[in-house]
């Protein structure tokens, strides 16, 4: 258990590192950048601690805006899609849910790309929302969160397979 959890201190410091210094001055089409950082509440296991997991979820969108002045945006997005997954976790595993290892090996491609899906465009979709706050700018932020989402997906979901556990 303190290996898990020194291993996955180490992951989640290395993807905020990656996130501020590399990934916040990618930009797409000139506002689309990719949320690797999101990555640590994907494959945070799914049988451990839920209290823990919603306070590493607070605290590491807390520092994400503190460090980009988003205000509130990463904690409000990274606190809900922590909220919010195990009932999707339930809805894209099924039965499959509790076992430890069900992101890397128990389960089909599709529930694994359903799963990361929805996660990335909840937490997207909120983190424009917040970002703009407004409804005047509802296309705008459709747009964003859709794209955001897209992006993020395309580089999270082939760098998984690079944490999957060894045969």
């Amino acid at each position: 258990m303190i290996q898990y959890y020194t291993r996955f201190f180490a992951f989640a410091l290395g993807l905020y590192f990656a996130q501020i210094l590399i990934f916040d001055h990618v930009n797409l089409f000139g506002f689309a950048n990719p949320a690797v950082y999101v990555a640590v509440l994907l494959l945070y296991r799914l049988d451990m601690d839920q209290f823990g997991f919603l306070l590493l979820a607070f605290f590491y969108g807390l520092l994400l805006d503190l460090i980009t002045q988003t205000a509130g945006a990463h904690t409000i997005a990274c606190l809900t899609t922590a909220f919010v997954r195990p009932k999707l976790a339930q809805f894209s595993f099924g039965n499959n849910v509790d076992n430890p290892a069900t992101l890397f090996t128990q389960t089909l491609t599709n529930n694994r790309l359903l799963y990361l899906g929805l996660m990335l465009l909840i937490h997207q979709l909120l983190f424009a929302f917040m970002a703009y706050f407004s409804w005047q700018h509802a296309f705008r932020i459709v747009l964003y969160g859709v794209t955001n989402a897209l992006f993020s997906f395309l580089v999270i979901a082939p760098s998984i397979s690079l944490f999957r556990p060894k045969k």
